[in-house]
């Protein structure tokens, strides 16, 4: 599902409200722009993180990519990263990473830093 969202006013430390926890289920996906920033929200393992939609190998759309056990695949050319950390996980060899940013659940919604306070 993709979201676009109205330009927010982040609060004290940065943070933007992206959605309610209740719209990103366990082990889904959430494609939305925030800020002009293109973000996918991942619910893994009761913690939510939220990364890039910009793949660092070539620039792809990683919101058609494919989530599976904590990773996301590129779907140009397979690149997979990890979302906790943004590490490449495949090809073992590169040494790119994937943008993360600071993610939280706060009073039933889900907040995202995008930029620094």
């Amino acid at each position: 599902m993709n979201l676009f969202r109205k330009k927010s006013q982040p609060d004290a430390e940065g943070f933007v409200t992206a959605v309610a926890a209740a719209d990103l289920p366990e082990g889904q996906t959430l494609s939305l722009v925030l800020n002009g920033v293109k973000v996918i929200l991942v619910r893994w393992q009761g913690s939510v993180y939220a990364v890039s939609s910009i793949c660092p190998h070539a620039a792809a759309d990683l919101s058609g990519g494919e989530f599976y056990r904590g990773k996301i695949e590129c779907p140009d050319h397979g690149y997979c990263f990890d979302v906790r950390n943004g590490r490449t996980l495949w090809p073992e060899d590169e040494m790119i990473r994937l943008k993360c940013y600071p993610a939280k659940e706060v009073d039933e919604q889900i907040k995202v830093r995008v930029s620094t306070p």
